[in-house]
């Protein structure tokens, strides 16, 4: 981080944490890692849209493992200056589509 540069913090809502614990299979820890990543890297992933003022909208995927189908995070990046950008990971689905990893 450079000298004087304020801090991004990303942080995981209730609601998409909670749908997290429902998919399972490794998915808190998944999104959990992305959130730690995205504190490095906002701008991760495809601009899915615009929001409010300085809001930028934004969707990731995060492939498949053996315990848990593919992912789409999407997440809110709001970087009013001067202060610390904060993100927060708002919405988790798995992806359902073939061969998006999940069934049915």
């Amino acid at each position: 981080m450079t000298e004087g540069r304020q801090p991004v913090i990303a942080e995981v809502t209730h609601e998409a944490l909670a749908r997290c614990q429902a998919i399972g299979g490794g998915a808190v820890e998944a999104v959990e890692a992305l959130r730690a990543e995205l504190e490095k890297t906002p701008t991760l992933g495809r601009r899915a849209g615009s929001a409010v003022g300085e809001m930028k909208i934004y969707t990731t995927r995060l492939e498949p493992t053996d315990t848990r189908p593919a992912l789409t995070v999407t997440y809110v990046y709001d970087a009013p200056p001067p202060e610390p950008g904060l993100i927060r990971i708002a919405l988790v689905s798995p992806v359902r589509f073939a061969g998006g990893g999940t069934e049915g």
